[in-house]
C-alpha cells in the first residue's frame, strides 16, 4: 500500500489512522473481517520506523522533526507489549532459563559473528604472508596454495548460499577471497610496473563481479571493492603517464569525495511499489521492503568504495613530500571533514557507517602522518586529532538517538556546504596551481 503522509502532524496522531486504513484494506480485499488483525492491532504497540527496525520514530514529534524527507519509505510494524512474568512449577526448568538469561550476550548469532571475524583475520594474515619480504623464498608455494584456498572459499560460499540459503555465510566467505586475490595479483604483476598494476586493478573489478555472479550474495563488499579498484586503476594509469603523485592523489580524493554527492541520484529501483493484483501477490509489501533494503546496501557499498578511495588519495598527497606541508594537511583534513559531514544526508545506519568510519580513519591517519612535520603543523595536527577524539566521545555518549535541533542541523548543513566548496581550491593549492599563477 502506497500512502502519502503529512510532515507536520504528530506521529502519534498518524498511527491510529494508518491502522484503520490498513484494516479497511484487509476487509476490502478478503470480504470478511480479519479477527487476527483486529486482535493484533488491539494488543500491540504500532510504530513507524525507517529502514532500521530497531529504531522506531518517536511518537511525540512530527515527520519533519524526525528528518523524514519527501519520498522516503516508512514501515508500520507492531511491537509486543509487556506481559506478566511466567510462573514455573519445575525449579530445574526455572534455573535453566535464568542461567540462559544471565549469559544472553553469547548465543548462536554471537558465535557466528565471531567465526566471521576469524575468517576475515585468517584472510588478512594469508595476504600478509604473500606480501611480506620475510616469506619471499616460499612465495611461489604460497601463491600455489592461495589458488586452492580461493577455490575452496568460493565453492563453500556458493554452496552455503545456493544450497542452504545462508546468505551471511556466503557473503563472509566470498569477501575473504578479495584480499587473497589482491595480494596474489600484486605478487604476480608488481614487477611489471604501473601497467601491470593497472591491469591488476581492472582484473580485480572483473573478479569482484564474477564472485557476485558465482556466489549470489554479498554485493555490498563486491561493489565497494569494484569502485575502489576502478578508481585506483585510473590513478595508476595517470601516475604511469607521468603525472605527479600529489596531483594524482588530489584528483583521486576530489573525485571520490565529490562523487558521494551523486550516490543518492544513482538509478536504483524505485521504493514505491508498482500496481499489482493483491490476490496474486500477497507479499508485495515484503518485496518492496526487501527492494528498499537492497537499494540501501547498494548505496552503502558505493559510499564505502568512494570514501576508501578518498583515503588513498589523501595518503598519496601526504606521502608526496618528505615532510607534510600546510596545504597537504589542510586538504586531507577538509576531505575527512567533508566525508564526515556527508553522514548527515543518509537516513540509514549502514550508509552513515560507510561514510563516517573511513572519514574518521582518514582524519586520524592524516594527523598521525603530520607528526614528523615542523612544529606549527604538528601542533595543528595534534589539535585536529583531539577534536576527532572529542567528537567520538560526544557521539558515543549521546548515541544520536534523537535528531539534532533545527539550529544544529542548519549549522551543519552550512558547514557541509563550505567544506564541499573548499575541496577543489585546496586541491589546486596542493598541486601548486596558485604558484604558477603568481599567487603566493
Amino acid at each position: 500500500m502506497d500512502l502519502a503522509l503529512p510532515l507536520d502532524v504528530p506521529i502519534a496522531s498518524l498511527v491510529p489512522q494508518l491502522i484503520k486504513v490498513v484494516g479497511s484494506r484487509e476487509i476490502a480485499e478478503s470480504g470478511t473481517v480479519d479477527d487476527s488483525f483486529t486482535k493484533e492491532a488491539r494488543h500491540a504497540i504500532w510504530v513507524l520506523s525507517r529502514l532500521d527496525p530497531d529504531t522506531p520514530l518517536p511518537p511525540d514529534i512530527t515527520l519533519r522533526d524526525a528528518g523524514v524527507v519527501d519520498g522516503e519509505l516508512l514501515r508500520l510494524s507492531a511491537q509486543r507489549t509487556l506481559s506478566a512474568p511466567t510462573l514455573y512449577d519445575d525449579v530445574v526448568d526455572a534455573a535453566a532459563r535464568l542461567n540462559k538469561a544471565g549469559f544472553a550476550g553469547w548465543d548462536a548469532t554471537a558465535a557466528r559473528w565471531m567465526t566471521f571475524a576469524g575468517v576475515a583475520m585468517v584472510s588478512a594474515a594469508w595476504a600478509y604472508f604473500l606480501l611480506a619480504d620475510a616469506f619471499t623464498p616460499n612465495r611461489a608455494t604460497f601463491v600455489a596454495v592461495s589458488v586452492v584456498v580461493v577455490l575452496t572459499l568460493v565453492g563453500a560460499a556458493a554452496l552455503a548460499q545456493r544450497s542452504y540459503g545462508q546468505s551471511d555465510i556466503g557473503a563472509a566467505l566470498g569477501w575473504a577471497v578479495l584480499p587473497i586475490v589482491a595480494a596474489t595479483g600484486w605478487v604476480a604483476l608488481s614487477g611489471l610496473g604501473g601497467r601491470g598494476l593497472a591491469v591488476g586493478c581492472a582484473a580485480m573489478v572483473v573478479v569482484a563481479t564474477a564472485l557476485f555472479r558465482a556466489i549470489g550474495t554479498g554485493h555490498w563488499g563486491y561493489l565497494a571493492a569494484g569502485v575502489f579498484f576502478g578508481l585506483s586503476g585510473i590513478a595508476v594509469v595517470l601516475r604511469t603517464a607521468g603525472v605527479r603523485a600529489d596531483m594524482v592523489g588530489a584528483g583521486l580524493a576530489v573525485m571520490a569525495t565529490l562523487g558521494c554527492l551523486a550516490v543518492p541520484c544513482l538509478p536504483v529501483r524505485s521504493a514505491r511499489p508498482k500496481q499489482v493484483d493483491p490476490s496474486s501477490s500477497p507479499s508485495a509489501a515484503n518485496d518492496v521492503w526487501a527492494g528498499v533494503r537492497r537499494a540501501t546496501v547498494t548505496r552503502s557499498g558505493v559510499y564505502a568504495g568512494l570514501t576508501v578511495s578518498a583515503g588513498l588519495g589523501t595518503a598519496l598527497v601526504l606521502h608526496s613530500s618528505a615532510q607534510v606541508q600546510w596545504s597537504e594537511l589542510a586538504f586531507a583534513s577538509v576531505c575527512a571533514a567533508t566525508l564526515g559531514l556527508y553522514t548527515l544526508r543518509p537516513a540509514t545506519a549502514v550508509e552513515r557507517a560507510a561514510l563516517g568510519v573511513p572519514a574518521a580513519v582518514v582524519g586520524a591517519a592524516s594527523c598521525a602522518q603530520a607528526y614528523d612535520a615542523v612544529q606549527p603543523i604538528r601542533l595543528a595536527a595534534f589539535g585536529a586529532l583531539l577534536v576527532i577524539t572529542v567528537l567520538f566521545a560526544v557521539i558515543g555518549s549521546s548515541g544520536w538517538a534523537d535528531p539534532p535541533p533545527a539550529r544544529v542541523r542548519t549549522g551543519l548543513a552550512y558547514l557541509s556546504y563550505l567544506s564541499t566548496a573548499a575541496v577543489i581550491p585546496l586541491a589546486l593549492w596542493v598541486s601548486g596551481a596558485y604558484g604558477r599563477l603568481g599567487v603566493q
